[in-house]
C-alpha cells in the first residue's frame, strides 16, 4: 500500500537564493530528470520584467546550469526552463518516490517540508540514508497509508492510474508530462495542478 510521507529537510536552495537576491519570488511548476545527473525544471518567476531578467541572468551564472530561458509570461508570472545538476533531494530519491506532493525547493523557510508518495515504509529509510549521504539533514514528520488521508476525485484517480501505468512516476520517466497530457486529454498545466494538489 502506498504511503504518504512528510519529511523535514535542510537543504541548499540555489534557485530561491538567485531569485531572492534580485527581488523575485520563484516556485517550481514541474520537473523531470534529463539523465542520471541532470534535471530540467519549469519555474514560475514573479516580479517586474527587470527583476525577472536579472534573476534569469543570475541563474545562468550558477555552476552547472546549462540553460535558463524564459518560455512564457502572463500576469506578472514568467515561466522559465532551467537545466541544472540534480539537487541533493532529487539525487537521494533514486526512484523510491512515486510522486512529489510538495517540493522542498518551493519552501521559503528552512527546514523545508518534502511531502511525497512512497511505495513502502522501508523506502523512507533508504531515502533518509541517501539524504544523509548528500549532506542533507532530514527528519520524518509523518508516514500515513494513502487511503486514510487521500481522497481523490474520479478524474484524479483516472489521471493517477494512467500516469502510473505509463511510467510517469518511474525513474527515469517513461512518458513526459506532455505525452501524458495527450493520453488523458488535459493540458500539461492541468496535470501539474492535479499532481500538486493531491494530498
Amino acid at each position: 500500500m502506498f504511503k504518504g510521507v512528510s519529511l523535514e529537510v535542510k537543504s541548499r536552495n540555489d534557485l530561491l537564493d538567485a531569485a531572492r537576491m534580485n527581488g523575485a519570488t520563484v516556485s517550481i511548476a514541474d520537473c523531470s530528470p534529463l539523465d542520471r545527473d541532470r534535471m530540467i525544471m519549469l519555474l514560475d518567476l514573479s516580479g517586474t520584467p527587470d527583476v525577472v531578467r536579472d534573476s534569469i541572468a543570475t541563474m545562468q551564472k550558477m555552476v552547472g546550469v546549462g540553460l535558463a530561458r524564459e518560455v512564457d509570461s502572463d500576469a506578472g508570472v514568467t515561466r522559465v526552463i532551467v537545466t541544472l545538476p540534480k539537487p541533493g533531494v532529487c539525487r537521494a530519491n533514486a526512484g523510491d518516490v512515486m510522486m512529489c506532493l510538495d517540493c522542498p525547493y518551493n519552501s521559503t523557510e528552512m527546514p523545508a517540508r518534502w511531502r511525497f508518495v512512497a511505495k513502502r515504509t522501508s523506502d523512507v529509510g533508504q531515502i533518509i540514508s541517501r539524504l544523509g549521504d548528500e549532506g542533507i539533514q532530514a527528519r520524518v514528520e509523518d508516514i500515513t497509508p494513502m487511503d486514510s488521508k487521500l481522497t481523490l476525485t474520479e478524474k484524479e484517480k483516472g489521471v493517477i492510474t494512467v500516469a502510473i501505468e505509463n511510467g510517469y512516476f518511474d525513474f527515469p520517466r517513461k512518458i513526459t508530462l506532455e505525452g501524458l497530457s495527450q493520453l488523458v486529454g488535459l493540458s500539461a498545466d492541468e496535470l501539474s495542478k492535479i499532481f500538486r494538489s493531491v494530498e
